[in-house]
Formats: structure tokens, C-alpha cells, sequence
């Protein structure tokens, strides 16, 4: 079952409360004549009441038409493909289920609109049909509700299919283009590295030792990791150094002279004005905003902070 949490179905709540696909939807309805319905899966339909039609034949017909909905919903998931049906009245409807990372998110329900006209051997068919659902004495409303129903050729049915495929998949691809980024995997050169580094306690590594490690020149090396990372070593590892002391500077135990020298850090100065450039503030500052943000002063760049935590995120 669709978790109604998930970020894929926070995608579609999204996208068919924008502008965009608003304009979509009713642009479909206005070329073809035929509504156009944006509906979420049927968990969540059934939650909010989505599905809890009244019917065009009134009651019991309402529940008539859900059953046909769900049915037609589950076959087109299973067959991740439209899927043309009738309701209760003997119209026709497509739905089309739209997937975001392959998860079913929501549907779109083109109808209703008829096929054909209702001459007299349809309208016996039907009102028989209706009998079996205790509608037999419905046949007025049946009239009414075809006389008010656009009508399509089956050329135009073809038509209005492609477009709601299409319509489908430009759902499926802006939804998966606002999903989260998942985060980077290291490659295998830099899990190498890190671990060298972190068996090095912080100590001076040199770059020599570094490329020696991973089986490369110091020349070869750089090359190739400022091609896979963006950065230069010297960049990266004061990235990691920043990372390091913003976690230490959390202990206010620890004098900011300190927290420089155990982040790696040899020089005082170039440890501020590094920590300046990076988050917009000195480690001093950094420090009160940490323990008091409520402290009056807008923290900017806390942002940054986690971004340089990642190491090779520019």
C-alpha cells in the first residue's frame, strides 16, 4: 500500500497544486470537452473521501461507481498502464496511474464522456444492467445525464488517450525531479583516503604520503582528485578540519586556541579567517550562536556548515 507519508506522494500533493499543472488540466478539458480529474491513490482517495462519489443516478449508484473506479485503478497499476472502462451509466472513463520512482501515486480520470448515442436498444441494455443494482426505476435520470455528456468519435477517444499518457509521464518526471537528492557515495579513491587520514589521528599528513597510499604519483594524484572531488587536497582537507571544529566548538570547555590546534590547525590567524570565509563568522561567534540561537543574531550560514560536513560538497 502507498505509505501516505512517503516523499513520492508528497511530490504529487505538489505538483497538482501548482500552476503548471493546473493550466495542464484544464487545457486537456478545454480541447477535448471531457473533465479531466487529478486523484491521489486510492489509500488516501478512500482517507479524504476522494472516491466517495454520490453517482449521477443517485443513491446507491455512488457506490456502484467506486467499486468500478477501484477496479479500474488496480488494473491499471498492475498493468502500469491506462485502462479504459464504464461506469454504472455506460459511460466511458480512462484512468491513467501516475508512478513517481515506481510507486503508484495517483491517477488521472478523464470522463465521463460517451461513445455513442443512446438510442433505444442502448437504453433497454442499460436500464437492465441498472436492475442488477436496484436502479431499474432510474432510466429518467440515465437520459438526463447522457443528454449533458459530451460525446467523443473513437478517433477523438484515441486522441484524448495519448494525451492523458502524456500528461502522465510529465507528472512521473517533475515529481521524480522533486524528490530529495540522495546523498553522494564516496568514491572508492576517497573511502581509501578518509581512512588513511583517520587512522592518522589529525596528525600533518603530507600529500606525498597521501598518493602514496592510494598507489599514485603526488602529480597524478591531484589530477585525479580534483577531477573526482572539485577540490584541491589542501582545499579538502581544510574543509575537514572546519568540520572537525565545528564540532568541537560545541564544547564550551574547550578554548577556541584548542579546538584550532586538535582540528589540525597550525596557525591561530589562518584558522579565524579560514572559519570567516567558510561560515561568515569567527569561531567565537559561531560558538554563541550555537549555544544560544535565540541569542538576536540571524545565524546565515549554519547551512554552509552542514554542506562542508560532507567533505567534497561544493
Amino acid at each position: 500500500m502507498q505509505s501516505l507519508e512517503s516523499p513520492e506522494y508528497a511530490a504529487w500533493q505538489a505538483l497538482i497544486s501548482s500552476a503548471a499543472v493546473r493550466e495542464q488540466q484544464v487545457a486537456f478539458t478545454c480541447a477535448t470537452g471531457v473533465p479531466l480529474t487529478l486523484s491521489p491513490a486510492s489509500p488516501q482517495a478512500l482517507a479524504d473521501g476522494t472516491f466517495c462519489v454520490k453517482g449521477c443516478l443517485g443513491d446507491p449508484s455512488g457506490t456502484a461507481c467506486q467499486q468500478k473506479l477501484l477496479q479500474a485503478e488496480k488494473r491499471a497499476v498492475t498493468r502500469t498502464a491506462p485502462v479504459q472502462y464504464s461506469c454504472p451509466s455506460g459511460l466511458v472513463k480512462i484512468l491513467v496511474p501516475v508512478f513517481i520512482n515506481r510507486r503508484h501515486v495517483g491517477s488521472l480520470l478523464a470522463g465521463p464522456f460517451a461513445l455513442h448515442a443512446l438510442d433505444g436498444p442502448r437504453l433497454s441494455q442499460l436500464v437492465g444492467r441498472l436492475g442488477k443494482l436496484g436502479l431499474r426505476d432510474r432510466a429518467h435520470q440515465l437520459q438526463a445525464t447522457w443528454r449533458f455528456t459530451p460525446q467523443l468519435s473513437s478517433v477523438k477517444c484515441r486522441a484524448a488517450g495519448t494525451l492523458l499518457q502524456m500528461f502522465g509521464q510529465y507528472l512521473a518526471e517533475c515529481g521524480k525531479q522533486q524528490l530529495p537528492s540522495p546523498p553522494p557515495r564516496p568514491s572508492g579513491l576517497l573511502q581509501k583516503i578518509e581512512a588513511f587520514l583517520a587512522e592518522s589521528h589529525h596528525d600533518q599528513v603530507t600529500l606525498k604520503a597521501v598518493a602514496a597510499c592510494v598507489n599514485l604519483s603526488p602529480c597524478h594524484f591531484c589530477s585525479v582528485f580534483k577531477k573526482q572531488t572539485g577540490l584541491t587536497f589542501s582545499q579538502y582537507r581544510t574543509r575537514q578540519r572546519l568540520a572537525r571544529a565545528q564540532q568541537l566548538l560545541a564544547d564550551p570547555e574547550r578554548r577556541v586556541s584548542d579546538v584550532a590546534f586538535e582540528a589540525g590547525f597550525e596557525s591561530i590567524p589562518y584558522f579565524n579567517r579560514a572559519f570567516r570565509r567558510a561560515f561568515g563568522c569567527s569561531p567565537s561567534e559561531y560558538r554563541i550562536r550555537v549555544q544560544n540561537p535565540n541569542s538576536g543574531q540571524e545565524n546565515r550560514n549554519l547551512g554552509v556548515a552542514a554542506n562542508s560536513a560532507g567533505g567534497f560538497n561544493n
